[in-house]
């Protein structure tokens, strides 16, 4: 530690004959550097801020009647688009930046200066900054007035272009659809005026008509046998009655009715004593049934009668039931002919009616989803004309424009003190470095350790140099110099960061009179 603080003082030493150069280099450096920092021309920053509101009050009243819109989606899209290379040129036409470009590796460069120096950054709040940094304030103001309108029309007129290419291309689907609509109903109504003796009904397919008419048949059949059956009884019936009234005939009605009442009787027994009301009047009731079928019964004449009053109902009603039952016989052998008729045509048409059938399936299938197309697509054109007139109405998306942009007046850099500073660091960097770099060239000996290390000559003794007082003040006249023109140095470099506005101004000035 010892040996390299000695170096560190050996070459602090051997840099201090150099310490005018020094002074000299730093001077120098920093009178050409601050002109330079002074002639770097103004950047100005022109900027904006923007609110894109999606909170629609059509948005909730809508809900499912319109198609939802990324709107979100389609503005991150365009801040994106603004910084293309074909928006890029348009900006620069219609703000005249591009006559700044003579060349097309002039207009190259402007190009991607122009990318470079556009910012624009959104939030999660839906708020947009677009920032545009240029030497001349009012091109500045107008490239973030061109952006920002391109950034609210570009994104407005990009909802409207997609629902009017989305309605141009559910038109076309619409009428195609309808003309294959159109077709299939003439195809499905030429087959059925082809096929009208076989087409399906409402039983099914063939099959299943050939069932049901199987089944029919067979019911018909039962039907028959039936009713033959009753014919049969009916005439056994009507041979065993009388068709004329007879004295026991007379009182038939009444011993019908006294059944009757004895059958009430005795379920009224069952439940109730002898002496409840209604067992008694029922009692009543047959007691004077009784009497008027003995009444009727004496009265009634010994032999027949030729009256047509006193024919027998009974068979009478019989004989009716029994021609009914012919006819009816009648009417099932009639249907069962017919019916067999069916069930034989529809066996004799095994071979064509299942083809026809499956065609008209398929002809139905084809007309039940060009059908169903057809409607969808219907829906969604009165969904797509919703949407394209409640984006016509500006309600769907608003762009609230918070801070517009104006033309800055104050520079927003170069930031000259910064760079006053870093020339002024690097100036007193390069006077350090010459002087060292001088006495690495011309070295000299300070001290015994120094000359015995490069010379490995044993060193018995030194003098020690005797400044007489003249020598002393001469000396401390140049260390008062010296410090003199250190801290004069530093003075300028207040003076300069103190009077850097109107040094730019007279080197804008300067600048101008050259160019001019």
């Amino acid at each position: 530690m010892h040996d390299l603080i000695t170096q560190i003082l050996s070459h602090a030493r051997g840099m201090w004959r150099y310490r005018w150069l020094s002074l000299l280099v730093s001077w120098l450096i920093c009178m050409v550097g601050w002109p330079i920092v002074y002639s770097l021309p103004n950047v100005y920053e022109a900027s904006t801020r923007v609110y894109v509101d999606t909170d629609s009050v059509l948005r909730p009243l809508l809900a499912g009647l319109t198609t939802e819109t990324n709107v979100m989606g389609q503005v991150n899209i365009m801040t994106r688009t603004l910084l293309s290379r074909p928006h890029l040129e348009e900006v620069a036409r219609e703000t005249d930046l591009d006559l700044r470009a003579a060349t097309p590796r002039a207009m190259e460069r402007l190009i991607d200066r122009l990318r470079e120096s556009i910012q624009i950054r959104g939030t999660k709040d839906q708020f947009y900054t677009i920032t545009f940094t240029d030497r001349d304030p009012r091109m500045a103001h107008a490239i973030v007035q061109t952006l920002l309108a391109n950034f609210v029309g570009d994104t407005l007129q990009t909802n409207r272009s997609d629902s009017e290419v989305a309605m141009r291309f559910l038109n076309e689907q619409i009428a195609d659809h309808e003309a294959r609509l159109v077709e299939a109903e003439e195809r499905l109504a030429q087959f059925k005026k082809d096929n009208v003796g076989v087409m399906p009904n409402s039983t099914g397919d063939y099959y299943a008509r050939l069932q049901h008419a199987t089944a029919a048949l067979e019911q018909l059949q039962v039907d028959l046998s039936l009713a033959e059956r009753a014919r049969n009884e009916l005439r056994r019936q009507i041979a065993q009655e009388e068709p004329v009234l007879r004295g026991d005939s007379v009182t038939a009605e009444y011993d019908a009715k006294i059944a009757a009442v004895e059958d009430n009787l005795q379920s009224l027994s069952l439940s109730y004593t002898d002496k409840h009301p209604d067992v008694i009047a029922t009692r009543d009731t047959l007691e004077r049934l009784k009497e008027q079928r003995d009444e009727a019964l004496a009265s009634a004449p010994a032999g027949g009668t030729s009256d047509p009053m006193d024919l027998n109902p009974v068979y009478q009603s019989m004989k009716i039931e029994l021609n009914a039952t012919e006819v009816s016989i009648a009417r099932l052998r009639a249907q069962i002919q017919q019916q067999q008729e069916d069930v034989l045509e529809l066996q004799r048409s095994v071979d064509t009616i299942p083809v026809v059938e499956a065609e008209l399936a398929k002809l139905n299938r084809d007309y039940g989803l060009t059908k169903a197309r057809y409607e969808a697509l219907l829906e969604r054109l009165e969904s797509a004309n919703l949407t394209k007139d409640a984006e016509q109405s500006n309600e769907d998306v608003k762009f609230r424009v918070l801070d517009p942009p104006t033309i800055p007046l104050q520079p927003v850099g170069p930031d000259r003190i910064l760079f006053l500073g870093v020339t002024m660091l690097f100036a007193l960097g390069a006077g350090v470095l010459f002087s060292y770099a001088m006495n690495q060239v011309n070295p000299v000996f300070v001290g015994r350790s120094s000359f015995r290390e490069v010379t490995a000559v044993p060193v018995l003794g030194t003098v020690s140099v005797i400044l007489t007082p003249g020598q002393k003040f001469a000396r401390n006249v140049q260390m008062g110099v010296f410090l003199f023109g250190v801290g004069l140095l530093l003075s300028a470099y207040v003076a300069a960061v103190v009077l850097r506005v109107p040094a730019v101004a007279m080197a804008s000035k300067i600048a101008a009179r050259v160019a001019a």
